[in-house]
């Protein structure tokens, strides 16, 4: 049930690099594009900081009342193993040749292997998860549509996209085409391709060898596609030629977007996103549980390291190493919470420990709630409706989920609002949080007798007689017999 008060919704766009009051393309739709995972490997916790954030930005806009489309693609061919140099094999590729499988087979159950982990994560599945293969004729067609204008050539069976004729590269990362040439910023090719008329220039469309599994007819030759046209080709599919929100991690800003805006725009002639939000980095830092290949270092260094999570490196941490540990997935998502989604975020033993047990806390402060039935028209108190829209607009704002976090454990603990509706109140904020607080079963009722019963309404009578000794005295008394006192505004409460 989308909220009733209507408050404005702010992102930070990296293409205007300030944060906009957001204005859908047609209200009440949002059509969001999220860069999903390339299947050659386990996606780790890293990527998933990503995705998460984009399940955040989807949830916020369905409790703001917008009905949100959210296309997540798969990528299973084109991506090479260094793509700001273009250089390398294909990631899927050079799976299949390494390990002596098909790489359809490594695509799809890889493919599988994420969506298990993004249900785990609680993430959402989106609207639609276009797979990369399955898209090749828009692919091709919208490269010509770039031969046609001017933007590309063709040389070898390869095709190139022509930087120096969009006029608008650069805009999204400021790496234009002038700091790209004298080696700043970006793409920086050690061994320029024979074929391209310059460095900045690239692939559309690249020639197959015999050797690949993974080849398609084209009017260029055989071969397969570049893997920023994926992108460009399935979100004007799905999305139309402009539409509201692109998502992906900080790293896909260049040369993957900036190519994706080329390509786009250079095909329709219109600008195809209205805000750019891109996530941070996950970065490891003080780690001593060993983890999957994780480097040897020692103490010292660990205490000092924080690096960004990648194979590269040898830190990868997948949602598989979590529930290994002993850490619930639920709590690295509270994790998250803890950090804005534009701020790099420590994962370290102290961290991640920290956020189970605040998980675990929130868990125990919810289960000695009682639990009633509620309806969409059941009205909320007046202290419950404040802090609804202290929440609201913690999450509108750019997606401020530390404070909606703080707000959401004060709202299970606020004396101000009656038990039971600080447990509807919680399972609200929880649409957004997806922390599945849901799930969160009822502590067995415990047998209050008729000692302690008698003791809390003489409590009651020598609070409102504001005979604190007497009120102190009773409530060591009660805690003697095995309960916590809480002092409410209907009176003593029993923990």
């Amino acid at each position: 049930m989308p909220t009733e008060n209507k408050i404005p919704v702010y992102l930070y766009n990296t293409l205007t690099r300030r944060k906009e009051l957001f204005i859908p393309l047609h209200p009440p739709r949002v059509g969001i594009y999220s860069c999903g995972p390339t299947v050659y490997k386990d996606i780790h916790i890293g990527n998933f900081r990503t995705f998460v954030m984009t399940d955040w930005l989807r949830r916020m806009l369905t409790y703001n009342g917008y009905d949100v489309y959210l296309v997540r693609n798969i990528t299973d061919v084109g991506h090479l193993q260094n793509d700001t140099e273009e250089s390398g094999e294909d990631k899927l590729e050079h799976e299949a040749r390494t390990t002596g499988r098909s790489a359809y087979e490594i695509a799809n159950y890889y493919t599988q292997q994420y969506m298990r982990d993004a249900d785990e994560m609680n993430i959402l599945p989106p609207d639609l998860s276009p797979k990369a293969t399955d898209h090749i004729p828009e692919m091709i067609a919208m490269t010509e549509q770039l031969v046609e204008r001017d933007l590309a050539y063709i040389r070898n069976g390869n095709v190139y996209y022509d930087v120096s004729h969009f006029s608008g590269y650069g805009a999204l990362s400021g790496n234009t085409v002038e700091q790209l040439r004298t080696g700043g910023h970006g793409r920086q090719q050690m061994e320029i391709a024979d074929d391209k008329d310059a460095p900045e220039d690239f692939a559309l469309w690249k020639h197959g060898g015999p050797e690949r599994q993974m080849n398609w007819s084209s009017p260029w030759g055989t071969g397969f596609p570049g893997w920023h046209i994926e992108c460009s080709a399935m979100a004007t599919k799905y999305l139309g030629e402009q539409f509201d929100i692109h998502t992906g991690g900080i790293d896909l800003t260049f040369p993957h977007h900036e190519d994706e805006i080329a390509q786009s725009e250079g095909a329709t002639g219109k600008q195809p996103v209205r805000y750019w939000v891109h996530g941070e980095f996950l970065v490891i830092g003080n780690r001593k549980m060993k983890v999957g290949n994780a480097q040897e270092a020692d103490d010292d260094e660990t205490q000092e390291q924080t690096i960004k999570m990648s194979r590269s490196k040898g830190n990868v941490i997948l949602v598989s190493t979590l529930k290994e540990l002993g850490i619930d997935p639920m709590a690295y998502r509270y994790l998250l919470l803890t950090a804005h989604y534009r701020s790099k975020l420590n994962f370290s033993d102290e961290s991640i420990i920290a956020a189970q047990n605040g998980l675990n806390n929130l868990r125990a402060d919810l289960a000695i709630l009682p639990r009633e039935t509620f309806t969409e028209d059941t009205p909320w108190s007046a202290e419950a409706e404040e802090m609804r829209t202290a929440f609201q607009k913690a999450i509108s704002d750019d997606l401020d989920m530390p404070v909606a976090l703080s707000l959401t454990r004060e709202a299970a603990r606020n004396n101000k609002i009656a038990p039971a509706e600080r447990w509807r109140l919680v399972l609200d904020f929880d649409r957004v949080l997806g922390l599945r607080l849901d799930s969160v079963e009822a502590s067995t009722p415990r047998v209050v007798s008729e000692e302690v019963q008698a003791l809390v309404r003489q409590r009651d009578e020598a609070r409102k007689a504001r005979n604190w000794k007497l009120s102190d005295q009773l409530r060591d008394q009660i805690r003697t017999l095995g309960f916590e006192v809480r002092d409410t505004a209907q009176g003593t409460e029993l923990a």
